[in-house]
């Protein structure tokens, strides 16, 4: 199996800087390393193994695509994140989203 790249959609990015800033002005320097080893492994198995997560059909600006669901156990909280794996395999894997576990939906907008 060919390993992938990676990449981060804007929305993402911001989402997981602003978790990581709150839980970092809160001191929980272990639940920020435990979450950022848990991202590490992430990265590793979606951009080797394709099915690794449930998958769920979604429209987006009127494409149909396949995304996936990844749990990141950080201990005390799990996150979500939501990604998409290209058919082609020269395309990279896109980070979409990340939410808190138990929140009902991703936030899509501020």
């Amino acid at each position: 199996m060919l390993s992938r790249k990676v990449i981060a959609t804007p929305l993402f990015a911001r989402h997981l800087q602003e978790f990581l800033d709150e839980y970092a002005e809160l001191g929980a320097v272990r639940f920020v390393e435990r979450l950022r080893q848990s991202y590490m492994e992430m990265l590793g198995n979606i951009t080797t193994f394709q099915y690794i997560s449930p998958a769920r059909r979604r429209h987006v600006q009127g494409k149909s695509i396949i995304t996936r669901d990844y749990v990141l156990n950080a201990g005390a909280r799990d996150f979500l994140v939501l990604y998409w794996v290209p058919a082609d395999q020269a395309e990279p894997v896109v980070l979409l989203n990340i939410r808190i576990g138990g929140q009902n939906r991703f936030k899509w907008q501020d």
